[in-house]
């Protein structure tokens, strides 16, 4: 034969082709997920609870992964504008959305939406939890729930119940009570937590679930008849859960704040920051901001994430629709 193998034109087509396989297979392994800094769209201004621990997760996740994880607070919209902008991101792990309840569960059956929160995100984790505390101003008649309840049923729409808006998860809730006990309130809907612990501090208003009642309950302004928790609060131990009493008892209704990506995210780009925020979540610094806000980390991967947003969002539709609750566009 006058020539090489080698010369052939099959030959250099397949030496071509192993050549750029093994140029490709460097470059892919070189390229692990994160290997640029992840947004975290986050839909309250600085200085919240949730927040301030979001911030010192993030910390811990840059240290973990060597890559910056930014927190950017993309408020309004009852928090629309910041699953919007997560949305529209390229399916690619590098921005996801973390939030409460209230804007995966809720807010999709009282707003017209652009998106829809089922269809264009997909759950990473549950981050944490925090259960709302029976709170009354100071000269209530009632001193425990049982009492409470009594007053409630003997003075139908007399006692006054505080949220943050209607079709707000306190609203929400304060509806599941109503049912379950059989009693009737009257919604007092205020624009945020500061004008709640005002007007109950002043004595304006009857009872109200915000947990950042809790403080002022420590400074003698107000008193705690209970918590919805599974056990009684550390700070708290004369405070008896619901659960303990014998009166009926309520749907479940603690507030979780999840890690949520775009729809068609890679799934072991899901687990990966499954896995760090869990990693995070376990890291005492973390655990310490919680407990001012009474939260607690509770991590769920995205599987059982997912059932648990599932049947949340399908109780909060239900209560809406048989309560009517409707809110102004």
């Amino acid at each position: 034969m006058s020539g090489s193998l080698s010369s052939t034109p099959l030959a250099r087509r397949a030496l071509l082709l192993a050549g750029t396989l093994v140029l490709a297979a460097p470059a892919l392994a070189a390229d692990p997920f994160p290997s640029k800094p992840v947004r975290i769209m986050y839909p309250f201004s600085p200085g919240g609870g949730m927040e301030v621990v979001l911030r010192v997760m993030a910390q811990e996740m840059q240290k973990s992964t060597g890559q910056s994880f930014l927190v950017d607070n993309r408020t309004g919209g009852g928090g629309s504008i910041a699953v919007a902008a997560t949305v529209a991101a390229p399916p690619d792990g590098y921005t996801i959305f973390v939030g409460p309840t209230g804007i995966s569960s809720i807010t999709p059956h009282l707003r017209k939406l652009p998106f829809d929160t089922q269809r264009d995100l997909v759950g990473i984790a549950k981050l944490s939890e925090f259960f709302p505390a029976f709170v009354v101003r100071n000269d209530f008649p009632a001193k425990g729930i049982e009492e409470f309840i009594a007053y409630a049923k003997a003075n139908p729409g007399k006692v006054t119940y505080a949220t943050s808006g209607v079709g707000s998860q306190g609203h929400l809730r304060g509806e599941m009570l109503q049912k379950s006990w059989g009693i009737k309130m009257t919604h007092v809907p205020y624009k945020g937590a500061a004008d709640i612990v005002t007007d109950l501090v002043a004595g304006r208003i009857d009872t109200s679930h915000d947990v950042t009642l809790l403080q002022y309950v420590k400074q003698g302004k107000a008193r705690l008849l209970g918590t919805f928790t599974d056990r009684r609060l550390e700070d708290f131990p004369d405070a008896p859960t619901i659960k303990e009493l014998p009166v009926p008892q309520p749907e479940p209704g603690g507030t979780w704040f999840g890690a949520f990506a775009p729809r068609g995210t890679p799934q072991p780009v899901i687990d990966k920051l499954a896995a760090e925020f869990e990693k995070a979540l376990r890291h005492p610094d973390v655990i310490a901001r919680m407990k001012p806000y009474a939260m607690q980390p509770t991590y769920l991967g995205p599987r059982e994430f997912k059932r648990l947003w599932d049947a949340d969002y399908a109780t909060y539709g239900r209560v809406i629709k048989e309560a009517g609750i409707k809110v102004d566009e």
